[in-house]
């Protein structure tokens, strides 16, 4: 895979810059390659900012939270292009990193795949996330 084609399937990287939306970006590729661990971080980086909406007008609360929320978004950016260099290696070697039908002694069983409760849970999600900035902004 050339180098073009990395950064094209690396644009979620740029979700870590955006506030607000910096846990977004390991959302998306937590879906798209089947990893709770990423699915698991984003929501990780996103919580604390719907946090900081929430508590906006205590400010005994917001100002260490804001802390937190910044520290956060350092390590979200960091951490992104970390894993897309490591996503990168596993494209240029998807033969090496793939699983073989013969090393799959339960091949016939079908896998159940729980796709669209992840989606579900991504979009609810979003709108409590929507909800917050919402509230924050008209209050």
């Amino acid at each position: 895979m050339n180098v073009t084609d990395k950064i094209l399937r690396s644009w979620w990287v740029l979700l870590s810059f955006i506030p607000m939306l910096n846990g977004f970006g390991f959302l998306f590729i937590g879906f798209r390659h089947d990893n709770k661990n990423w699915f698991l971080e984003g929501i990780m980086y996103e919580v604390p900012w719907a946090f900081s909406v929430i508590f906006t007008y205590y400010e005994h609360i917001a100002n260490p939270l804001y802390g937190v929320v910044f520290i956060l978004m350092l390590i979200s950016i960091l951490r992104s292009f970390w894993v897309a260099v490591k996503l990168g290696d596993v494209y240029d070697n998807v033969e090496k990193y793939s699983v073989r039908p013969t090393a799959i002694k339960n091949h016939d069983a079908p896998q159940k795949n729980n796709l669209s409760v992840y989606w579900a849970c991504c979009v609810c999600l979003i709108a409590i996330f929507i909800l917050f900035v919402l509230f924050g902004i008209f209050n």
